[in-house]
């Protein structure tokens, strides 16, 4: 299959194109899945990438792969972790069972990971973790909250909407989420002043 790296596409289309015949013949995933392990970073970085295409449309397919994907996690290349996560943030509601060990390694890289596209995707990764139910709303929850602070607040407009996930699972949770909301409903950013407005909206 010819992946961006390897015809030379400087763009996603390449990717794409695999990622649309994967869906349509999912036997061809498992190859996609044996190249994440590539030592050539733009190899491994463009498999994970048709992952993510195909969970956009089909996450089942990916589901059988989640264990590949999370061992990229600390992948020294910026963009592989990226791909990883975001691949993986698409089906953590299908496998909790897969996040609740990695749960400190995903505050640890919240906390540490110079690349806010992979921190993006790491709450996203969180809050569809809440969503398979009121124990993992319960454990989601606190790294989330503190996820509000990290890197001077940059995140937390995706944390506010990920907090609804935590409402969904978890309507015990109202009362912190309204104070949390409350605090951002002046916020200078626009996003994040819906994202308060939207929850708040939610709890009634």
């Amino acid at each position: 299959m010819k992946l961006s790296s390897e015809v030379g596409d400087k763009t996603e289309e390449a990717n794409r194109q695999v990622a649309a015949e994967c869906i349509q013949h999912p036997e061809f995933i498992a190859e996609i899945a044996e190249g994440l392990q590539a030592k050539k970073a733009a190899l491994a970085a463009d498999c994970a990438e048709v992952m993510t295409k195909v969970a956009e449309v089909q996450p089942q397919l990916i589901v059988p792969f989640a264990e590949q994907l999370i061992s990229l996690l600390d992948h020294k290349t910026t963009k592989v972790r990226w791909e990883a996560m975001h691949a993986i943030s698409l089906i953590a509601y299908q496998i909790p069972h897969l996040i609740h060990p990695i749960l400190l390694a995903l505050e640890k890289i919240l906390h540490q990971d110079s690349s806010t596209i992979v921190r993006d995707y790491t709450i996203d990764t969180l809050s569809q973790y809440a969503r398979a139910g009121e124990k993992e709303a319960q454990e989601a929850f606190p790294i989330l909250r503190e996820a509000l602070t990290v890197w001077e607040g940059k995140h937390r407009g995706r944390v506010l909407q990920g907090l609804v996930f935590i409402l969904n699972a978890h309507p015990g949770f109202a009362i912190d989420i309204r104070m949390i909301a409350q605090d951002y409903l002046e916020d200078s950013r626009g996003v994040v002043k819906k994202a308060a407005k939207a929850l708040l909206k939610l709890i009634g």
